[in-house]
Order: structure tokens, then sequence, then C-alpha cells
């Protein structure tokens, strides 16, 4: 081979060494089969969602793994895949892990061909943690014989791979021994804010996009994982930070490193993928409130039903004592809403867990919402106006739909005080049935009202702190969606709010 091909050959395997490391490093499960529909290479990010070894996976099947109901589709597919030439994206199906727990993925395959044989690539992105993957993968090969023939296979190669990387759901950057930033793919580009002329000046961290380690304090230029790989030459992974663009929202990214070696073990750079890890990060922070706001909201009732039956039970020998009803009133009180605090984070568990099943009748919703409201009016603060369709029928659990109307007329009174008429109205066209509960309150900011159905989430309005799980919402709507309806709102500060919910006729 002359020296030209040599060059080639030395180039061909540096980008088939780069693109192993991609594939090995990237976290989104990935797997090559040939057209017996046999696997013939996975990554490790495969083999920690199955949680077998990649021995133990190639040279089966996927469909081994799958779960039953899934099998004869996702077979058909395969095979029109195979047969018609028909790639499919997207196909949600569910497999068994090592431990017999399930693993819900979306699968999509495609077909390539290398020197006349054709293979499948499939990328299984997880859906049970709603992260949002996606992977391609080829393998380089060389089998070059002379310098046009091995022109033409770098080439093709090197296109496969920039589209691999140019398509994929992962930011992937690469830096040289200096820290220069040589490559940023487009979502590289996105996740950072990064625009070519800024890559163009080997800007490898946007001045404008400040990184944010977890502890609130800046990430400085040599904690950055690209700059630790190339300093330290060691892997580094799933390395958290949080990125604040100057007009957005501070956002969280997780970092995989390696550092890239050439063939005679000298570092020439650094390579980084990254992925957004926003939600992880909110569900974590989400968690970690809510122990500190349920602590403190089981803490109130249980230290006032201590303190009442402290007392009471200094007064067993006196039954006749003044005192004693109004300590067993307040001892009662505690009580309920301890036990409204316990069924609420109950009823959110079941709802998770799927566990929550209905017990559908036939009633008259504006009987049901005067039933659920009459403690309301007799407290004589409160005008509570039913209108609309006042016969209209539904055909839905009573005992679930009585939790969201109480909870959202509740609310009316929490968050809205000085609004002492509260309507609530029943409209009913061809396919739904619609209440809305409206107030005169001080209204919602718009920017929380996305938030308002999450779980946990507590409004603070003006500074307020209000009693609460920040459950009841989420629970609604977990009530609703149940009956294949839907939950909102609609507020203006100033103006009131609108909580309505559907239920299909």
């Amino acid at each position: 081979m002359n020296n030209n091909g040599q060059d080639y050959k030395t180039r061909f395997e540096e980008c088939d060494d780069k693109f192993n490391r991609v594939f090995a490093l990237t976290s989104v499960a990935s797997k090559i089969i040939n057209s017996d529909l046999t696997i013939l290479k996975v990554n490790k990010a495969l083999t920690e969602l199955l949680g077998y070894a990649a021995s133990e996976i190639e040279g089966t099947k996927i469909l081994d793994y799958a779960c039953p109901e899934y099998k004869e589709h996702w077979h058909d597919l395969q095979e029109a895949l195979w047969h018609k030439q028909l790639p499919f994206f997207k196909l949600e199906a569910c497999l068994f892990h090592k431990d017999h727990s399930i693993v819900w993925v979306d699968v999509t395959t495609i077909l390539f061909n290398d020197e006349g044989d054709t293979y499948g690539f499939t990328v299984l992105d997880d859906i049970s943690y709603r992260k949002s993957f996606e992977e391609s993968e080829k393998q380089l090969k060389a089998a070059l014989q002379e310098s046009y023939l091995i022109q033409e296979e770098l080439r093709r190669h090197q296109d496969d791979l920039t589209r691999i990387l140019e398509t994929m759901a992962e930011g992937v950057g690469i830096v040289d021994t200096d820290l220069n930033l040589t490559y940023a793919n487009p979502m590289a580009q996105k996740i950072l804010g990064l625009h070519k002329s800024e890559i163009d000046e080997n800007l490898y961290i946007n001045p404008k996009w400040p990184n944010i380690k977890l502890d609130g304090t800046l990430l400085q230029p040599e904690e950055h994982p690209s700059s630790v790989v190339v300093r330290t030459m060691k892997p580094v992974y799933d390395y958290e930070i949080g990125v604040q663009p100057p007009n957005g929202e501070l956002f969280y990214i997780s970092i995989n490193a390696t550092p890239i070696f050439d063939d005679g073990g000298l570092l020439t750079g650094g390579l980084w993928t990254f992925m957004d890890v926003t939600n992880r990060r909110k569900i974590i922070q989400h968690k970690d409130e809510f122990i500190v706001i349920a602590s403190h909201e089981l803490r109130t009732p249980i230290t006032s039903l201590k303190a009442s039956l402290q007392l009471l039970d200094k007064m067993k020998e006196d039954p006749s004592n003044k005192k004693m009803p109004a300590l067993i009133t307040q001892a009662n009180t505690s009580l309920n809403k301890l036990s409204n605090l316990i069924g609420d984070l109950l009823n959110a568990s079941k709802f998770n867990e799927g566990q929550i099943h209905l017990n559908k009748t036939t009633f008259v919703l504006a009987d049901l919402v005067n039933d659920c409201c009459e403690h309301i009016r007799m407290a004589g603060e409160y005008q509570i106006i039913v209108e609309g369709d006042t016969e209209a029928e539904i055909l839905a659990d009573a005992s679930r739909i009585e939790q969201v109307i109480v909870n959202l007329v509740n609310n009316a009174v929490k968050y809205a005080p000085s609004s002492k008429v509260i309507r609530i109205r029943i409209d009913k066209d061809q396919d739904n049935l619609r209440v809305s509960v409206i107030d005169q309150g001080p209204g919602i900011p718009i920017e929380k009202q996305p938030h308002l159905f999450e779980r946990y989430f507590r409004v603070d309005i003006s500074g307020l702190q209000y009693a609460g799980l920040g459950l009841g919402l989420y629970i609604s709507a977990e009530i609703i969606k149940k009956h294949e309806g839907k939950m909102g709102v609609s507020s203006q500060l100033g103006e009131g709010s609108t909580f309505w919910f559907t239920l299909p006729n």
C-alpha cells in the first residue's frame, strides 16, 4: 500500500475509533442486528437498560425480551422492514429487564448497507423516566484494497458519522489538548446556545450562558468535564451542571466525557456528550421540597392532637370539666386534618401507580354540586351560585367528581377569600359536559398557571403561604383524566380565576 493509502487508512481508523467512542459513551440504548433479527452488537446503555451483559444479549433477538402483547406487531414491522424496506419509528413497546421488571421504550429501526450486506440499527429510547433520546449508529469497516476505494470508503463513512452526530438527541463536543472546541453537533449548539461563529472562535463554554454547579456556585472553566478529562486523561460520567441562558430559565445537563488518544497512545483531545436532564433535576428538587412540606404539614395537626390528648388525659378524672368538649372538638379537627393529608398522599400514590378504579353511575350533576357545597352555604360567609344546564345528567364516579368540585370550591375560598360569590356553571354540548368554578379573587400569575396541576406545586401569591401538600389539583386532574376528560384554568391578575373540567357525554 502506498503512502497515500496508508494515510487514508489511518484517517479511517481514527474516524472508526471516534465513532466507537461515541457509540460506547452515549447513554441511549442501541444495537445492531442482521437480516434474521439477531443482535450483533450492543452498547453499554442497552446492557444497563435490560440488565444483561453484552455477551448475554449478542446472538439473541430483541423480541426474546418483549412483552407478549407486543411481539406479533413488532415482528410484523420487522418483516416489513426487511422485505419491503419500510423503516418504522417510535414503536411503543415494553421489554422485560433481567430482574423481571418492565422497561417501556420507543423503538426506532432503520436499515443500512455495508459492502453489499444489509444490517439493522435500532434505538430503544427509555420512556419509563420521561427521558427522550435518539441514537443512530453504523459500524465502520476497513477492507480497502486500492487508493480509489479507500478514498470512497472513507468519504462514505465520514458522511455517515456526520449524519449520526447531527441527528443525535444528545449534544456532542470535541476539544483539542488546548481545550479549543473543534466540533459541536447541532444538538450541542442548541442546548448550549453556541453559534457557528463561536465554534470558529473555539469557545466550548458560551460566556453568555454561564455554567452553574448544583450548589449554586459558578462552574470554573478548569472544573468543566472537558478540561478535567484532558488534564487527568480519565473519563467523567454523569456530571450534572446547570446552564443559565441570558433570557431563559435555568436548565440542567448531564455530561459524559472521555479523553481521545491516537494510535500511539498520545492524548489528542477530549470528547463529551451531554443531554438535558432538567426534568430529572426538577423531580429530585420536588421530592426534597415535598419532604419539607409534608413534615411541616403533618407536624402541625399531630402537635395539636398530642397537646389536646395530654390535656384530656389530665382531666380524665374530672369529666365535668368545661374545657373537655372544646378539647375533644380540637382533637377531632386535628385528626380530620391529619386524615385528609394522609388521604391525599395515598390518592396521589394510587394515581401514580394506576390503582384507582371508577364506579360510574348516572346522576344529575347540579344536585351533586349543591349537596357537596351545602356546608359552605350553611356557614353563611360565601354564596354558591349554580347556573347553566342544571338538569344535565352525566355517567361518572359521583364520589370522585364530588372530590374534584369540593377541592376547586375550597381553593376558591382559600385563595380568593374576598370573593364572597362563587359561581359554578354547567354547560353541555353534543360531546362534553363542562363545569366551571369561577371566583373574583386576585387571579394567578400567568407563569404559574402551567404548573398548577403538577404534584406538590403550591401557589404562593404576594408572599402569602398556604397550608397543604400541593396535591389537590394534581389529584383532581388525574380523576378527570381517568374519566377521559380535560381540566384547565384561565386567570388574569386582578380579574379572578376560572377552573374548569370537561367530562365526555
